[in-house]
């Protein structure tokens, strides 16, 4: 791909990110005027005298922010995953780490409510430390498959992370079945996943979370396009491979277990993001990795405005990407359209 249309690419996607933006911003159950809120801004008025600047500051930026982070942090996952198994199918969801982080923060929140314990450990909540110790048992057995048995394929590799997802599913389900019903409504509702955020402190989260592991890997970004000519050719142009697998695995999972202790299990945004963005620009991961960042933010923007649009009250966002992500990932499958995998 010539870099001009390159550029035209990842002006037209950064465009549609910002429009996305401005919609979440402007969707809601109750309609602002954003010069009004401008002009509350500008007089400096205190935000209890000022409801639309404290909607568009409290509720509505937050969450937008929220689905930003998410959404790319997802789609940058399920672009490495794909590229380090060279499978199509493997994303933080189905390799297990999402449904293992999952397990840990269910797990962890059930716990600490019933024993009424707030713990911390380094500034992370005790739900995000179980999150990221539960998806790194999980994608530390992948890991340890894909590194000290070179033989076992990717596809192998793809079926033990579906398995550990089911046996992490199964464990939800034991939790819920002990835990006070009383508990059940609020937890069953995180599970659908959603970034109804209030307030900054999700998003500050999510933020020291996403970025400064995204940053990590898009740093690797020439590695993956040297590993896609295979392993050994990587290794022979000065690849450390075994090293860009420890930075994947440890840094995807991290990810993907912050964003989901914040806003719970949101499925097909690494699955779905990535092919369409290679469709439109190549195989480079270069420019792919940080436009599926983009595109996964804006992605999951836009199912958030659907998910407050389409049903009275609130759908969950979870239901909203498996029902356009589903149809699309068909529609990708049958016209074979798999950029790297191809055949």
């Amino acid at each position: 791909m010539r870099r001009r249309h390159g550029g035209i690419i990842a002006a037209g996607l950064i465009g549609v990110s910002l429009a996305a933006v401005f919609a979440s911003i402007g969707v809601g159950s109750e309609s602002i005027s954003f010069a009004a809120a401008w002009r509350d801004w500008c007089a400096g008025r205190p935000l209890a005298d000022a409801p639309e600047l404290a909607i568009l500051l409290q509720h509505r930026l937050p969450r937008t922010l929220a689905a930003l982070l998410a959404g790319g942090g997802l789609a940058l996952a399920g672009c490495v995953f794909q590229a380090l198994l060279r499978n199509p199918l493997a994303t933080p969801y189905t390799l297990g780490v999402a449904s293992a982080g999952a397990f840990g923060a269910y797990a962890a929140t059930v716990v600490m409510r019933s024993a009424g314990l707030a713990l911390a450990l380094w500034g992370f909540s005790a739900v995000q430390v179980c999150a990221f110790v539960f998806a790194l048992l999980d994608v530390s057995l992948i890991y340890l498959m894909a590194v000290r048995r070179h033989h076992v394929s990717s596809s192998v590799l793809l079926l033990a992370g579906i398995t550990l997802g089911m046996l992490s599913n199964a464990g939800m389900m034991l939790v819920r079945f002990l835990s006070d019903p009383g508990m059940l409504a609020m937890m069953e509702r995180w599970l659908m996943g959603g970034v109804d955020v209030i307030g900054y402190e999700p998003v500050v989260t999510l933020a020291a979370g996403v970025l400064p592991c995204s940053a990590v890997l898009l740093l690797q970004a020439a590695k993956f396009d040297q590993l896609g000519f295979g392993a050994e050719v990587a290794q022979g142009r000065g690849v450390n491979v075994r090293r860009l697998q420890t930075t994947t695995f440890l840094l995807g999972s991290f990810l993907t277990a912050v964003i989901v202790s914040e806003v719970g299990p949101i499925g097909f945004v690494g699955l779905i993001v990535p092919h369409a963005v290679r469709s439109l620009t190549g195989s480079r991961h270069r420019l792919l990795m940080p436009l599926s960042f983009v595109a996964g933010g804006a992605f999951l923007c836009l199912c958030d405005i659907f998910a407050r649009i389409v049903l009275p009250g609130e759908t969950p966002i979870g239901i909203i990407t498996a029902f356009l992500g589903g149809p699309f990932f068909l529609y990708l499958l049958l016209r074979r359209r798999f950029g790297d995998w191809e055949t």
